[in-house]
């Protein structure tokens, strides 16, 4: 089964990176030139003539998917959605995914192989899920898998370069980006799937009525759709990036509430400092080196608005918000927390698994305030029934008013899907396999994807249940036996988890889970939100476009780690002015201009 306290949605933001050089890179890159940046950096590979020949569209799917002047949207449903079961409950305002009678279509004489990443838990050929998706399609599946994160990704690659294609791949999350989708998609290594959507995806479809700006936020710039979007419309994940919590236990010893603003804050950590009671060895404020921006991002908020940490948008201009005088001046704020030991030097060195032992300790967290996307991150052994398990203990911390008076969070508008699974050239029925897909957008399916079977993993709810928004609840969730293993896929599949759907969870008290912990961090987060206007939505850049930023991501986050390091421990002083134009000629150099102009150029095509 899925750990329930993992992160259920993909919106965390990845910073920028760079190679560091100091010239301007605006000219124009050849293909080849992309493929082999792209390929040093885990990005997309060298994909030889003979693979691109391969997919030139000359394999006869042009009339499949309408060739090069099908308008998106043009054709005719060729295929009925599926009756609705009746007696499921739904809230009165629910939009999402429905239970669904679902046939069989596909005769299983064609074994059609699909490429998905999996884990040392998951064994997709004998996994319930996927005997389930076989069941309900009628479609026969190998499946060729990749684990997780940059081992599967440079396998991917690999892959793709052999010219050895699989006919499907679901690769939305940790291996490609709607950018690289898009590239592929532009070679022939992908066909594009709008008319097969159109005239064979109902439930898809169905989706794309409910939420119109999904289709057009994920369709290249070459205006076609390379892969279905898969939704995850998760409510709590749009605070996730800079969620932070102060320990409760820690609170009551001194007697106080939660600190609403940057004065209180560093009140209360006076007395942390003086409380008695916290375990031995314990800090103020702490995370792990891989999230600190995350965590100076939330103390940001306190001087400005940060809605992403690189960039922000005034009207339909994209500007580097950091020679903004009151971001220097958060930053001058953070030096001095390092000085008074407020903040924990070891911010800059924690691995993920040190910051874990610091929640995990036996006599509680040995930490006053630290960052979490969800308790995951600080605590390994989380358990929502045990009142002294840190994942209870650690409670969300709202933002606080600065100086100023400014009190914000960063709020992702933007994300709620991701692009998920293409269709290769290689598959000799694309109908089928697009049905596949489709078919995993109903209801009960959406739900299996993560629970299992019904009736172990999960069932509908009974009337009168709430769910984690407190309306009607769709199904709970059933504790199942720890020997269960192998039931159901991690989100790497077709899926359809709108909003409604997710709080569509029963709340139960005697099978407590993390998601209306973090439904309430997010309620305290919204009034607090960076505004929709000021945020730069998802945008998808072209080869040329991407062969430069990928020369500029890793060394600006690099260069933002070491200079808050430098300040964080004295090394440098943030208020000294020659030090502050060394910060900001060296994000020059290493091309944050370049940074901001390429994804001006999207946004511009992208909006204009």
């Amino acid at each position: 089964m899925n750990d329930p306290d993992r992160p259920t949605c993909s919106s965390h933001p990845s910073a920028p990176a760079a190679d560091g050089g100091p010239q301007r890179r605006t000219g124009k890159v050849s293909r080849r030139a992309f493929l082999e940046r792209s390929a040093s950096s885990g990005g997309a590979v060298v994909i030889t003539p003979a693979v691109l020949a391969v997919c030139s569209g000359e394999d006869g799917t042009e009339e499949i998917t309408g060739g090069d002047d099908y308008a998106p949207g043009s054709a005719d449903l060729q295929v009925e959605i599926a009756p609705e079961i009746d007696g499921i409950l739904y809230p009165e305002e629910y939009v999402g995914p429905r239970a669904r009678e679902l046939e069989p279509f596909g005769d299983g004489t064609t074994d059609f192989t699909i490429l998905s990443q999996t884990d040392p838990e998951l064994d997709l050929e004998t996994n319930y899920y996927s005997t389930l998706v076989e069941e309900k399609t009628g479609v026969k599946a190998t499946y060729v898998t990749v684990p997780a994160g940059e081992d599967g990704k440079t396998k991917v690659n690999a892959i793709v370069a052999s010219g050895e294609l699989p006919h499907a791949l679901m690769v939305g999350q940790d291996i490609f980006n709607p950018s690289e989708i898009s590239i592929y998609g532009q070679q022939g290594l992908f066909i594009p799937l709008d008319k097969l959507i159109d005239e064979n995806a109902p439930h898809i479809l169905d989706m794309f009525d409910s939420f119109p700006d999904m289709r057009q936020q994920y369709t290249a710039p070459d205006g076609k759709l390379y892969a279905v979007p898969s939704m995850n419309d998760c409510y709590h994940c749009k605070s996730a990036n800079v969620r932070t919590w102060i320990n409760q236990d820690w609170l009551k010893g001194i007697g106080a509430s939660a600190p609403e603003s940057l004065e209180d804050y560093a009140a209360v950590m006076d007395e942390f400092r003086a409380y008695t009671g916290k375990p031995d060895g314990s800090v103020m404020t702490t995370t792990d080196a891989d999230t600190m921006l995350q965590l100076f991002q939330f103390f940001l908020g306190s001087f400005l608005e940060v809605p992403d940490l690189w960039m922000r948008r005034a009207g339909s201009t994209l500007e580097w918000h950091h020679q903004d005088p009151a971001f220097r001046e958060g930053i001058i704020w953070i030096q001095e927390q390092f000085a008074a030991g407020n903040f924990d030097p070891g911010i800059f060195s924690n691995t993920a698994e040190q910051y874990q032992k610091l929640g995990d300790g036996v006599d509680g967290p040995r930490f006053g305030v630290g960052y979490g996307y969800s308790t995951y991150q600080f605590s390994s052994i989380a358990d929502y029934t045990d009142p002294d398990s840190a994942a209870l203990i650690m409670t969300p911390l709202a933002p606080m008013a600065g100086p100023g008076g400014v009190r914000t969070a960063q709020w992702d508008h933007f994300s709620y899907g991701y692009l998920n699974y293409v269709i290769t050239p290689e598959c000799p029925d694309p109908v089928q396999l697009i049905r596949w897909a489709d078919y995993q957008f109903e209801l009960g399916l959406t739900i299996s994807v993560g629970r299992g079977e019904q009736g172990t993993g999960w069932e509908y709810a009974s009337e009168g249940q709430k769910g984690i928004d407190s309306q009607q609840a769709v199904y709970e969730v059933l504790p199942t036996p720890e020997d269960l293993k192998n039931t159901a896929w991690r989100e790497w599949g077709p899926l359809y988890k709108s909003m409604s759907q997710r709080h569509g969870e029963a709340v139960q008290e005697s099978n407590p889970s993390v998601e209306p912990i973090l439904f309430r961090a997010a309620e305290l987060y919204e009034p607090f939100a960076t505004p929709e206007e000021s945020g730069v939505p998802p945008l998808v850049l072209d080869m040329d476009q991407s062969a430069q930023i990928g020369e500029i991501t890793t060394n600006l986050e690099s260069h933002l780690k070491q200079t808050m390091a430098a300040f964080g421990t004295g090394a440098k002083d943030a208020s000294d002015d020659a030090a502050w134009d060394e910060y900001i000629a060296t994000a020059k150099a290493i091309g944050i201009d370049d940074y901001v102009e390429i994804h001006q150029a999207a946004y511009d095509t992208q909006n204009g």
